[in-house]
């Protein structure tokens, strides 16, 4: 066994070699599918220029363009390379750095200007562990591609070590980014938005829900009103934690959705990495949240081909139900109350927790 993992941590080294290396390709600016990502970021840049591993205590804000390639197919991993080729590859077209947040919420406002209700929405991604910087940004372009994303998408990129073997250092740099995302958060509140929805998956619901547990200690209720739907996609938090964190709120964002999965062999492994029984990410009964005013969706039944931590990302099926719903805001705000329970195979309610298993149609 010891054999075995080391081989296919060998092979996990070696895959991500490259992973730090995404030019910017001015011509491909030019591609018929191009999307707008807003980054707030503390990566330090180092010597070749590129957003690294290494945590800033000064923040660079950036406005960026995506072109994904004609290739691209729903729940496809974006590919990327040093050496990109917008007809196979996700490419940064164009990158601007911005001077300050409050030039950062203008360019945001200014996104939003003349759009409908519906499309005045700003979607906060936080990313999780194991992500370099390309990572994150081209994943949450993918997102907006294949859900149809409404509004506009920042990216909150913590500086994650982009390493299977960087968990610990995953974990600090996540400690170390609350005042940053907090500054985000309250930045964004502010923007001509007409709903701000905070997005995590893995490691990084964990820095989202202890920046909103120092917010909430400073500034009660600041959640529940400038935060319009949260959804925690396979949280990689053990169920005390988030609940201890949870203890300062009165109220939470309506609707507080947590997506998880009980054959997610990542959040397995955390769990014995860090000792703990479960992780959040692992619930399928509602009852240890029974206090709590959530929706667990549990998509158990999905699988994303790999270790099913990337499910929502990478499911053509579960992309499809959300989609074909409107896009992936109706998990996070429908228009129809009763999406959720249409397309459920199993509801179990537990007071005020509700949990929704769903199947692959």
């Amino acid at each position: 066994m010891r054999h075995l993992i080391l081989f296919a941590t060998c092979l996990m080294l070696s895959a991500c070699a490259d992973r730090i290396s995404a030019p910017v390709q001015p011509e491909a600016i030019n591609a018929p599918n191009t999307r707008q990502v807003f980054v707030v970021t503390n990566r330090q840049r180092n010597a070749e220029g590129y957003l690294a591993t290494s945590r800033d205590t000064d923040l660079t804000y950036l406005d960026t363009t995506v072109s994904i390639p004609p290739s691209h197919a729903a729940g496809n991993a974006p590919t990327f390379s040093a050496k990109p080729d917008p007809l196979k590859h996700f490419v940064i077209a164009k990158e601007t750095e911005l001077a300050s947040l409050p030039a950062l919420t203008n360019k945001v406002s200014a996104s939003l200007a003349g759009r409908t209700h519906r499309d005045r929405e700003v979607t906060v991604f936080v990313h999780g562990f194991y992500n370099t910087y390309q990572d994150s940004l081209f994943r949450i372009a993918q997102l907006q591609n294949d859900f149809d994303l409404p509004g506009t998408v920042v990216n909150f990129a913590w500086a994650s070590a982009g390493s299977p073997l960087g968990y610990a250092h995953d974990r600090e740099s996540a400690l170390f980014s609350r005042d940053d995302l907090e500054r985000t958060l309250r930045a964004l509140a502010k923007s001509k938005s007409d709903r701000l929805l905070l997005v995590g998956h893995s490691l990084g619901t964990f820095l989202i829900t202890e920046t909103l547990r120092q917010i909430e200690h400073k500034d009660p209720g600041w959640t529940a009103r400038n935060i319009d739907a949260l959804a925690l996609i396979s949280p990689d938090m053990p169920v005390d934690l988030f609940l201890r964190n949870l203890e300062p709120f009165d109220a939470l964002p309506d609707p507080t959705v947590i997506l998880t999965s009980t054959e997610d062999s990542a959040l397995r492994l955390s769990s014995r990495i860090n000792r703990s029984s479960q992780r959040l990410g692992q619930l399928s009964n509602p009852d240890v949240l029974a206090d709590l005013p959530v929706i667990v969706f549990d998509v158990s039944s999905f699988t994303d081909g790999s270790s099913n931590h990337m499910t929502f990302a990478e499911s053509p099926a579960l992309i499809a139900l959300l989609r074909d719903a409107r896009s992936f805001d109706d998990l996070l705000a429908p228009d129809d109350p009763n999406f959720l329970l249409r397309q459920a195979e199993r509801v179990r309610v537990s007071n005020e927790a509700i949990a929704i298993q769903v199947n692959p149609g």
